[in-house]
Formats: structure tokens, sequence, C-alpha cells
């Protein structure tokens, strides 16, 4: 009999710290104060966005300036759509936002509208440690998703940059490629359907 509760003991317990490591582990995927240089003065947060009309969305960063941001189902699923990376400024500008908003000391609770939810938690270099609902509009939580907004909006016009620039005449090129069967550029328009 004390063997088997000795058994369960030591099973229960290996259990419990996987799952606690787990845990841990997730969460140092990414919470960092980033070092002396932190572009986000050794801020990490984790906004989650619940709004009308379906709407989820989550950006998570850390003090080295790393962002993760996930939306629609890759938030249920916990992983991000995409990563990138804040620069100085706009790190330095989430950081003011977080300090006029007074997360560590008195976090917002927002204007109380249903047009929107935010789970928010944030980890300063100092240790602490601030987890809060905001229901509705509150202007830190407002300005900090501007700026990661930006941010994201200047990835995706980057990404659009490099892509292939339409060409009128690789697009003759291709239409050329694929005439149907039977046919020439000369006598194209007659299969058609157009021409006299």
């Amino acid at each position: 009999m004390m063997n088997r509760d000795r058994s369960f003991l030591v099973t229960s317990g290996l259990v419990c710290s996987l799952f606690v490591l787990s845990l841990c582990g997730c969460a140092s995927r990414w919470v960092t104060t980033g070092g002396p240089d932190s572009p986000t003065e050794g801020l990490s947060i984790d906004l989650l966005l619940e709004g009308t009309a379906q709407k989820v969305v989550r950006y998570q960063l850390n003090g080295k300036g790393q962002l993760w941001f996930s939306g629609g189902r890759s938030v249920s699923e916990g992983e991000p759509s995409w990563e990138g990376r804040v620069n100085s400024e706009k790190g330095r500008a989430v950081a003011d936002a977080v300090a006029k908003g007074k997360w560590f000391v008195d976090p917002p609770t927002g204007d109380g509208s249903e047009s929107q939810t935010w789970t928010v938690k944030a980890w300063d270099s100092g240790g602490r440690h601030a987890s809060f609902m905001v229901y509705g509009r509150a202007e830190s939580v407002d300005e900090i998703y501007a700026i990661l907004n930006e941010v994201s909006k200047a990835r995706f016009d980057g990404f659009l940059r490099e892509l292939p620039k339409p060409s009128l005449d690789r697009q003759l090129q291709r239409d050329n490629a694929v005439q149907p069967a039977g046919t020439t550029g000369e006598n194209r328009e007659e299969a058609d359907g157009g021409g006299s």
C-alpha cells in the first residue's frame, strides 16, 4: 500500500512539474526585458482585442523589440501570423503610453462600451507585472494599438513593394502562351469571336 501511495505522489509531482514547466516555457518564449539597449525600455506586453463582428487580434511585444501578430483563427491556435521588429522610436512610444496610462499603478478600465474588450498583460524591467481588462476604449491602449498597427502596415507595405511589378509585356507573353489550340497570333481575334 505504501509503495502505491508513493508511486502516485511521484507521478502526480512529475505531471504537475511538467505542466508548470510548459506554462513557463510558453511565456518565456517571448517575455524578456531585452537588456540595457532595449527599444521598449525593458517592457513586454500582450494585447488581446476581441471586437465586434468576431474581430480577434493579438500583439505580443518584448523588450528586444520582437513583435508577434496573430489575427482571427491564428489567435485561438496560439500561433503568430507573422513576426517582426519594433525600432527604438516605436518602442519608446509604447513605453511612454504605458507610463502615461499608469498600467503598473492604476491600469485603465475603459469607457465601458461593448464595442471591444481588451485583455492586457505587461511586464517591466523592474519585475512588475500588470494584468487587466479594458472594456471599450482607453487612451493608452488605443495609442499602443495604433503604434503596433503602424508597424504592421509598414511591414505589409514593404512586403508589397518586394512583389514583382505588373508588366504589360509579361502579360502579353502569357496571353500568347495560352492561346487556344490551332490559333496563331494573327487569327486569334477570329478564334475569340472577334474580327470580321
